[in-house]
């Protein structure tokens, strides 16, 4: 039983950080926290930057999220039970 809810929580750790990734842009540098615009100015004609709070995923969202489901496959392989071979001991 435990494998299999590893092998689930594998799924949707995988899906849900490309996911994330996917949904907020697939930005394939850092992650970003905020995005700068230029605004010109009505009167004077300059331009300006105006910073403003936005969540961009870099690629080490879904990077983490595929190590992480991949480490917790390998957890599922390992502890998956071991039935009987059939085999005779040969020693």
């Amino acid at each position: 039983m435990l494998p299999f809810v590893l092998r689930v929580v594998a799924t949707a750790l995988a899906v849900g950080g490309v996911g994330v990734w996917l949904a907020t842009g697939a930005h394939r540098g850092w992650t970003r926290t905020s995005e700068v615009e230029m605004r010109r100015d009505e009167i004077t004609g300059i331009d300006f930057p105006v910073r403003r709070d936005k969540f961009t995923a870099g690629v080490e969202i879904p990077l983490a999220a595929l190590g992480g489901a991949a480490l917790l496959t390998v957890a599922a392989v390992v502890l998956r039970p071991r039935g009987r071979s059939g085999h005779a001991n040969p020693s």
